[in-house]
């Protein structure tokens, strides 16, 4: 009789442990949380797996500040991602740690904050082929002469005084160009050449003239002072600033 009890109880817990797997292994819920603390409201909208889907979120459009995305241990695509638009119908910016996106995935790294602030959600788009964002945190000097040209690469995103002797070749040049990725946090970086005594060559771009350089997408600088010169060193330093 007591050995019957035990075995009884064994097959009920081996049947009570194999009930709690499977319901594990078949949630494949798939959930996007809006909330804004600050106004206590929030809302959850519930999508399928396998399928891009479009909804609207449930109850209100906001405003908020963060979502994130919760997903069952069932759903086998664990690295799927959504996306979050406004109310113009453009993807809003997500900020989650180091990450800067359009879209947003679970990676139990819990919620990404909105990076422009309280906005209101016209839409939820969560669809399989949406990929990670790969960061632009690229940094690149090219000197030029017309025919001979170099491409220097700085390391550091911007975030500390760097200086490098150029790629390849001290030239002579008579243009520089700074291209700053775009997630590169100090856009407005600036960088200065010296020639191969040290001493700093002026530019100029347009109505501009200085002896530090930024990008802003407007092109190269010209050489001024002098008009072409050997560079021997390229320095960049968020300490920089237009003059």
């Amino acid at each position: 009789m007591h050995h019957s009890t035990v075995a009884i109880f064994m097959m009920a817990a081996t049947g009570s442990l194999a009930i709690a797997q499977a319901s594990n292994e078949a949630d494949n819920s798939i959930s996007v949380m809006l909330q804004n603390q600050a106004i206590e409201l929030g809302s959850t909208t519930d999508f399928s797996e396998g399928v891009r889907e479009t909804k609207e979120p449930v109850g209100s459009s906001g405003p908020y500040t963060t979502v994130e995305l919760s997903l069952g241990a069932g759903v086998d695509q664990q690295d799927l991602r959504c996306q979050v638009l406004d109310d113009r119908n453009a993807p809003i910016i997500l900020l989650r740690g180091d990450n800067n996106d359009t879209t947003f995935a679970d990676g139990d790294g819990g919620v990404w904050d909105f990076q422009d602030g309280a906005l209101l959600v016209s839409a939820i788009i969560c669809d399989p082929e949406f990929e990670k964002r790969e960061q632009d945190l690229a940094i690149r000097i090219t000197l030029s002469d017309g025919n001979l040209a170099t491409q220097t690469a700085f390391d550091n995103a911007g975030l500390e005084l760097e200086e490098k002797t150029p790629a390849g070749s001290s030239g002579p040049f008579n243009t520089v160009n700074l291209d700053v990725g775009a997630d590169v946090q100090d856009q407005d970086l600036r960088c200065q050449i010296v020639d191969t005594h040290g001493n700093v060559i002026e530019l100029v771009r347009g109505d501009n003239e200085d002896v530090t350089f930024g990008d802003g997408g407007n092109g190269a600088w010209n050489f001024l002072d002098p008009a072409s010169s050997e560079v021997g060193n390229i320095i960049c330093d968020p300490a920089f600033v237009l003059g």
